[in-house]
């Protein structure tokens, strides 16, 4: 169990069983009572995919687009092993580009029935398997951080040993270039150690040579001995001779962030590596291929659309919701607030009407007392400026202020004075003419006019 606390990894429990001759469902209930006492909840399940369970494959892809390159080895996947294309899961590690048009990678393919079996064995337990990972991948990421100088950039041979098999790996700057599965383990070892011996060293010398024959990089530079090798104490001795590689123990468990506890449980088998599942875990985000079968890819996005709907959904009622109770809460308070000033206003408006004539009252006295005496004024101010050759014969001013006179002069000239005075006056505006006659009377010339003008408000 690895648990992981912001950026702290910490491994605290390693668990094996020994599960042959048990069925699926023995299986499964092992699984859950595991995790039952070891107190986990909601985990994060990984599955990781041993190199003897998969077939590898090195390919050349005539393209360097991710999706074109995906279509091509979903297309030509199943010629590359005695099963159907239906019958495999696939999945692909890239290794790099050359000619600029072509694309190297590292092809996994492992059998769907190992794949649903595993699935469901989980499922079973009561758990969802979040990815399944390629073991020889977090193996040559982790073995990258025990590497100086120009050994980062070159190629590097891997040696895992295991229970039952060993596996072969190349590995170009923490990528898995090549890898190869060899039915020889400890098991074997612990049987018959010399022809053990013998066989690993030819085999190795195999899987060197279809290395290179594969053309997949430069020779190799430094084999890593790692995995449950603490009781095969000559071999680094043998291989550097027989092989004319140098090489360099690693032991795995001193690689890993581990809890004191572990290292002195009894439940760590010598005889078993844990290297596989625990460096996949180390670098769970950064490995390439992932063997979840591709239906199962598509009901989980499929499945994960729904929820972001259904979320959508739920926050879309919400919203509404919440503006319907806004509007609703706005529109009853806008009534409370009508019918209070409704009462409000039936309660002041006898007062309203009885404060309306007591102004009206004060405004008709204060024009009373602001025009008292007004006429007189203006009288006088007819009398300062008429001439003394011009007779008015009628004063009239109704209540809008408007003056018409009426009279007679001896002279027209004495018409155009008066009105050119009564313009100047500050009492009239608008002065105008609206008729002028003349006449005789005994022998003697007279002027009748009508003027009219405005009394300015005071």
């Amino acid at each position: 169990r690895l648990k992981i606390n912001g950026k702290k990894k910490e491994f605290d429990n390693f668990t094996t069983y020994n599960i042959k001759g048990l069925s699926d469902d023995e299986v499964a209930k092992i699984l859950e009572k595991t995790c039952q006492d070891l107190k986990i909840k909601n985990p994060f399940i990984v599955n990781v995919i041993p190199q003897h369970l998969a077939i590898t494959k090195n390919l050349e892809i005539p393209s360097v687009d991710a999706r074109e390159i995906k279509e091509i080895i979903n297309l030509q996947s199943g010629r590359q092993t005695p099963y159907s294309r239906e019958e495999i899961v696939v999945d692909y590690a890239s290794i790099g580009t050359f000619r600029h048009s072509y694309t190297k990678i590292l092809l996994a393919i492992v059998p769907r029935n190992t794949i649903k079996r595993q699935c469901e064995i989980i499922q079973k337990a009561g758990f969802r398997l979040e990815k399944i990972l390629f073991a020889p991948e977090g193996i040559a990421q982790i073995c990258r951080t025990q590497l100086k100088g120009d050994l980062l950039e070159n190629p590097v041979g891997i040696v895992h040993i295991n229970l039952n098999f060993t596996d072969f790996i190349v590995a170009v700057n923490g990528a898995a270039s090549y890898t190869r599965s060899i039915p020889l383990g400890v098991k074997h070892y612990l049987e018959k150690t010399d022809e053990f011996m013998g066989k690993l060293v030819e085999e190795l010398k195999k899987s060197l040579e279809a290395y290179q024959a594969e053309d997949i990089g430069t020779a190799v530079q430094l084999l890593f001995l790692t995995g449950a090798i603490e009781q095969l104490a000559d071999l680094s001795a043998i291989l550097a001779a027989q092989l004319h590689v140098p090489n360099k123990v690693l032991l795995y468990l001193g690689l890993l962030p581990l809890n004191q506890k572990v290292l002195t449980a009894s439940t760590i088998n010598k005889h078993v590596s844990f290297f596989g599942v625990t460096a996949a875990l180390m670098y769970l985000r950064s490995i390439k291929i992932d063997l979840i079968p591709e239906e199962i890819k598509l009901k989980r996005a499929f499945d994960e659309r729904i929820q972001q709907l259904i979320h959508m959904s739920v926050y879309v009622i919400v919203i509404l919701v919440l503006c319907g109770s806004i509007f609703m809460s706005k529109f009853y308070f806008e009534n409370v607030y009508l019918e209070r000033l409704k009462i409000q206003h039936e309660t002041l408006k006898p007062e309203a009407e009885i404060l309306e004539k007591s102004m009206t009252k004060a405004r008709i006295i204060k024009h009373y007392i602001r025009n008292r005496g007004h006429s007189l004024k203006v009288i006088e101010a007819l009398y300062e400026i008429l001439p003394k050759r011009i007779m008015l014969t009628d004063i009239k001013m109704d209540i809008e202020g408007k003056l018409n006179l009426k009279g007679t002069a001896r002279a027209m000239s004495d018409v155009f004075t008066f009105v050119v005075a009564l313009e100047e006056s500050e009492f009239f505006s608008n002065v105008q003419t609206n008729y002028t006659s003349s006449r005789k009377e005994k022998d003697e010339d007279w002027a009748d006019f009508g003027i009219s003008c405005l009394l300015v408000k005071r």
